[in-house]
């Protein structure tokens, strides 16, 4: 047997895919489809396409960290990798929290590059399991992955911006339904779509402000 890059990335890819990803209808929207770009989304509904190898590499690394850390968070008096469904009118959301407990949510997040705050995908992807489960506040971990610095950030539930959440999981499910693409909303994180290519206004040289 012989090892080369591709088999490397199908390790990555098994360790990736050996979660099963939620299969939605149109008037059912995960939380993180109605946060990233509205345009993905739909592409991602609409044509599927397989990830690329090194996003899959460095996705996996957070899928790790987070089976890593599964075991003890429990011990601790979490609830792990908890879904929620929010009925909303004609629309179900779906949240998927990382880690609850009692009193308060948690998310952790590799990356790459450290923020110094929150950054705003990510606020309000996390603000969403918050308020979803009617908690006083919730954190986000940051794992630095080149370093293994990490820092935690607190923040209290704000009520807008589940509402701009809502109306945006609202736009994708008619998008969905009716075929008809949304705009796009070109951002540093349009280097790593795998639409790129067909997306009308992609953001290509924007520098990086953030990470995976």
């Amino acid at each position: 047997m012989s090892v080369n890059e591709n088999f490397i990335y199908s390790l990555f890819s098994n360790v990736y895919y050996e979660r099963e990803l939620p299969q939605y209808d149109y008037n059912e929207i995960g939380t993180s489809e109605a946060v990233q770009c509205l345009l993905k989304s739909f592409f991602q509904r609409k044509l599927a396409r397989k990830l690329f190898d090194p996003k899959i590499v460095i996705l996996s690394f957070g899928r790790i960290v987070h089976l890593a850390l599964q075991e003890k968070l429990e011990e601790h008096g979490y609830n792990v990798e908890v879904e929620k469904p929010i009925e909303l009118d004609t629309i179900t959301l779906y949240t998927h929290t990382d880690a609850l407990h009692d009193t308060h949510t948690l998310e952790i997040k590799t990356i790459t590059s450290m923020p110094t705050s929150i950054l705003p995908q990510h606020f309000h992807q996390a603000n969403t399991y918050t308020v979803a489960h009617k908690k006083p506040v919730g954190y986000i971990t940051y794992i630095h992955k080149p370093s293994g610095i990490v820092k935690v950030f607190p923040y209290k539930p704000i009520a807008e911006s589940f509402n701009y959440i809502c109306l945006r999981a609202f736009r994708l499910s008619h998008a969905i339904r009716h075929n008809t693409t949304p705009e796009p909303e070109p951002s540093w994180l349009c280097r790593y779509c795998e639409y790129i290519d067909i997306c009308p206004r992609p953001q290509r040289y924007t520098p990086r402000k953030g990470g995976f």
